[in-house]
């Protein structure tokens, strides 16, 4: 088919172009389909004469433009030269004489050649020799392009018409600006997706493989106004193809509709995305808005949080930057449907990411004490488990409060070692590293399930967020006062017993202060129940060691251990004295009411006082607490100076360590139901060594 176009002369203005005009009368495309595409002929002399140029430098850009003007295509913004020597292999030549390397130096804005600086000098050959390997050949239409064998109509391997004939493109250096280009050839601008593939991904075709290295910057008309290669090494195992159309995505096995583990529908089937690395919240974004949810706290797991998906791993290594529409857009490794996507972590469904839209984890407190307390626990795959304690701290504290609903207080406290029992099933995470301010904590740090140690319990994390912790006084025998008594904790439904290892007066003011007093005395004490079994406790031993700076609102804010040491028993239960009163004294066996052996009663119980360490000091606080006016006077006495007490009656303490101006012995830091101490060594004091009967009162 032939493209002709006849100049007349009345278009040439200037007097030195008459002789050209009077010559050029037309041009012509010959050996092509039709369409604007063909060999280059100038009529001249009363003959077509085909153009010849062995480079580009005599026959240009420029001047395929004016042969494209004069040929009637003006409005189609394409004006291609095909590649020197590659036109005798599109189109059908013709013999005869060649206008051999003429320079047409023409800018391109001409009607015609006879403008061009350089439309003198014509050098016509026919010499049979110059062949037609170098006719120079051009296209003044749009190319025609087609997708083949794709998912959906906007996606396939790419093919090219050129003359007539559909040819693949080589994917050598084939990227998405390239793909860009021809999405927007074949009219697909709304979508704004244009995904390259490589490899034959959409299938291998039939015929030529024509271009090669389009090297498009995206924004081009045509792929021929991009810088493409002809012919090439390239076989149809390197077909080119894109995709134009939106991502097929959905979310499988979650626990709504918008979580659970993203698939992306791609080579005629559903395959699943590897978060192996790169994986991050800028992807997560994408995935969920191209699922139609538009939200800041948006998060993803790796490791197949929502379950191994089947099938194809189609992608690995997605790095969006968070603005794209469709992940198609983001770069990543090369998408697969024949194998796993292409990284050695990727081999299976291991990594298979998965997605919360919502922002939102399901949590829940339960065997706790009141509703703001308990075992702290997830919900996945229909189930409730539980948070390993591992790095947990009080930034994780503040954002799990929150997202129960409870404002986070300096009251509330978080405690290890299944304070509040150890829970059943998975544990669904573990090192939270939250700051604070998450509205989540999906969207902190974490190991998460199936990367945590499965059944491992023994760290489940216990949450108070309201700081409450039932305590009582367990009050011994009918002189107990109030304030005074042993210290038991409720805990997994039952009260229980404080050890009274490392047990100090920071301790006690934290203990008295959750009991309801305030203004704590200097006088109050504390002091272990000893070996009289009356006096110990029952059940579990919740805490020992406590380690209170003074200043918590209650022992749960304090470290220690929870639960107890073993190596505490009942004998070492708290007890304690929150208003300071003195212990009810007597004094047995003496000459006159002034003396004899000093017995304190505790527990219900009398007993006596082991002479370890004992002198004036603490025989001084002993009369005082006796309500003797002088009690400065006193004199102590050891080895049972007032006679032994007989079997029956325990020793209740030693190794007082008053100075004198104490108004019980609490504060004097003894020690409790001493071990090594027999009646042999009770204590005696005398209060009055030089009053009788009746010249002292006792108060």
């Amino acid at each position: 088919m032939v493209s002709t176009l006849k100049i007349e002369s009345s278009l040439i203005g200037c007097s030195e172009c008459q002789q050209l005009a009077h010559n050029v009368t037309g041009v012509r495309l010959t050996g092509g389909s039709g369409n604007g595409t063909g060999l280059l002929q100038i009529y001249y002399n009363g003959e077509w004469v085909s153009v010849y140029s062995t480079s580009t430098s005599y026959f240009s850009q420029m001047d395929a433009k004016v042969a494209c003007r004069m040929l009637g295509y003006e409005n189609t913004g394409i004006a291609y030269v095909f590649g020197t020597g590659i036109g005798y292999r599109l189109f059908t030549a013709n013999s005869g004489i060649r206008l051999y390397n003429h320079r047409f130096g023409c800018h391109g804005d001409e009607v015609d050649f006879a403008h061009c600086p350089n439309s003198g000098s014509w050098s016509l050959q026919t010499n049979p020799s110059l062949g037609f390997n170098y006719d120079v050949a051009i296209t003044c239409g749009r190319t025609q392009l087609r997708l083949m064998d794709g998912d959906t109509a906007h996606s396939g391997r790419v093919e090219v018409n050129i003359n007539g004939k559909w040819s693949t493109i080589c994917d050598s250096s084939f990227d998405d600006a390239d793909a860009r280009v021809v999405c927007d050839m074949l009219g697909y601008h709304d979508t704004g997706i244009a995904k390259s593939f490589k490899g034959s991904h959409f299938g291998q075709g039939q015929g030529d493989v024509v271009l090669t290295s389009l090297a498009c910057r995206g924004t081009e008309m045509d792929i021929l106004n991009c810088s493409p290669g002809w012919g090439s090494s390239c076989n149809h195992r390197n077909d080119a193809g894109v995709n134009c159309d939106s991502t097929g995505i959905r979310l499988v096995d979650g626990p709504s509709n918008t979580s659970g583990r993203v698939e992306v529908f791609h080579g005629g089937q559903w395959g699943t995305i590897c978060a192996s690395s790169y994986f991050d919240q800028r992807d997560v974004h994408v995935i969920c808005r191209m699922l139609g949810v538009n939200n800041p706290n948006v998060f993803g797991y790796p490791y197949a949080f929502y379950g191994e998906g089947n099938g194809v791993v189609m992608l690995s290594q997605l790095r969006c930057d968070g603005s794209e529409s469709d992940i198609a857009q983001c770069p990543s490794s090369e998408w697969t449907v024949t194998g796993h996507a292409q990284t050695s972590s990727c081999l299976n469904h291991a990594y298979d990411a998965g997605v919360n839209c919502d922002g939102e984890t399901q949590v829940r407190l339960t065997d706790g004490v009141s509703e703001a307390s308990g075992r702290l626990e997830i919900l996945h795959n229909g189930h409730w488990g539980s948070v390993s304690s591992s790095g947990f701290d009080n930034h994780d504290l503040e954002v799990v409060c929150r997202m129960l609903g409870f404002e986070h207080t300096p009251r509330a406290f978080f405690k290890t070692g299944g304070y509040y029992g150890q829970g059943f099933g998975e544990v669904i995470a573990s090192g939270l590293q939250c700051n604070g301010g998450e509205a989540d904590i999906g969207l902190c740090a974490a190991t998460w399930w199936p990367k945590t140690k499965p059944g491992d319990h023994k760290q489940d994390v216990g949450i108070n967020c309201d700081g409450v912790v039932p305590i009582r006084l367990a009050n011994i025998g009918s002189s107990s006062t109030n304030g005074s008594g042993r210290v038991e904790v409720l805990h997994n439904g039952l009260y229980g017993t404080v050890c009274n290892n490392n047990f100090d007066r920071l301790d006690l003011i934290v203990v008295c202060r959750m009991l309801g007093f305030d203004n704590i005395p200097r006088s109050a004490y504390w002091h272990p129940a000893g070996t009289d079994p009356v006096a110990q406790g029952l059940g579990e031993i919740v805490v020992s060691d406590l380690t209170c700076n003074g200043i918590e609102y209650s022992i749960g804010q304090c470290g220690g251990r929870w639960p107890a040491y073993s190596s505490c028993d009942h004998s070492k239960d708290v007890f304690v004295n929150c208003n300071g009163a003195s212990e009810a004294l007597r004094l047995v066996g003496g000459t006159n009411k002034y003396n004899g052996r000093v017995e304190i009663q505790h527990a219900g119980n009398w007993g006596t006082i082991c002479d370890s360490s004992f002198d004036r000091a603490d025989a001084v606080v002993i009369c005082r607490i006796l309500g003797f006016q002088q009690p400065e006077q006193a004199v102590a006495y050891h080895s049972a100076h007032f006679g032994a007490a007989n079997d029956t009656v325990p020793l209740t303490l030693t190794d007082l360590h008053c100075n004198g101006l104490e108004t019980n012995l609490g504060q004097c830091n003894p020690t409790w139901a001493p071990q090594y101490c027999y009646h042999r060594n009770d204590v005696g004091v005398d209060c009055c060594p030089h009053c009788q009967d009746g010249s002292q009162i006792v108060g």
